[in-house]
């Protein structure tokens, strides 16, 4: 998977260099090119995009019509991301998008030899650099943060959300909780104590371990990112 491309594989067609300020890349399957929707690398807004473009071999290099159909992303961190030779545009400017969010497929418009996506990583002052190694990472100065939140079986409310990897923690070290959620594990569980079992795994921050009235015994969770402990209700120690 990767963060540009909606298909499980791609491979790219054509490094960064001193003449290509960019990488070309293809989607693959079965050892074969596909073309696929594109996806917003980073949320931003729209700052620039051209349509109405067809392929032409005969454009003078260096020109906004070589990119074809295209769009330019501004992200928090001032730097922009760009997508070019698109078949569709699905986006307009000024428009704000989301990571992940579909803004076109890939063609073979403007300066192009084949369907393909030209992708460009620039910083604020507009020098682009290789984008190569932030296809599945956050662009530079971007920290994304993910969270988790108890609910507060006293209080009868959800606790306000923690981020993963602070100094703090869900639940107020006094009240039994009767439910946990987070968004970063690839599943998690809770022990009913009253219905003394574990109960179906969930996933993700639309649904939660537990089952609000009942205390927990225990949380279960599988991810190769999160790291968890618990610490029981009058207890002196985290376990």
């Amino acid at each position: 998977m990767n963060r540009i491309l909606k298909c499980d594989k791609y491979r790219i067609t054509t490094k960064f260099s001193s003449k290509h300020k960019g990488i070309d890349i293809v989607g693959r399957k079965d050892d074969h090119n596909i073309t696929c929707p594109i996806k917003a690398h980073t949320s931003g807004q729209v700052v620039w995009l051209q349509t109405g473009q067809k392929n032409n071999t005969n454009l003078e290099p260096g020109t906004n019509a070589t990119y074809g159909n295209a769009v330019k992303i501004k992200h928090s961190n001032g730097y922009y991301t760009l997508y070019a030779h698109m078949k569709e545009v699905y986006v307009k400017k000024n428009q704000k998008v989301s990571t992940g969010q579909e803004i076109g497929y890939m063609g073979n418009t403007g300066l192009s030899f084949g369907s393909h996506l030209h992708w460009e990583i620039r910083m604020p002052n507009e020098t682009r650099i290789n984008p190569e190694p932030y296809i599945n990472a956050n662009l530079p100065g971007m920290e994304v943060k993910h969270y988790y939140q108890a609910y507060d079986n006293i209080k009868n409310k959800w606790l306000p959300k923690v981020a993963i990897g602070s100094s703090d923690y869900a639940g107020n070290d006094g009240n039994a909780i009767s439910s946990f959620r987070t968004e970063d594990a690839d599943e998690y569980c809770a022990y009913d104590l009253v219905k003394k079992k574990w109960l179906p795994p969930v996933k993700g921050f639309k649904d939660y371990a537990g089952n609000i009235q009942n205390n927990l015994g225990g949380i279960a969770i599988k991810s190769s990112k999160l790291k968890y402990r618990v610490r029981l209700k009058n207890s002196k120690r985290w376990l």
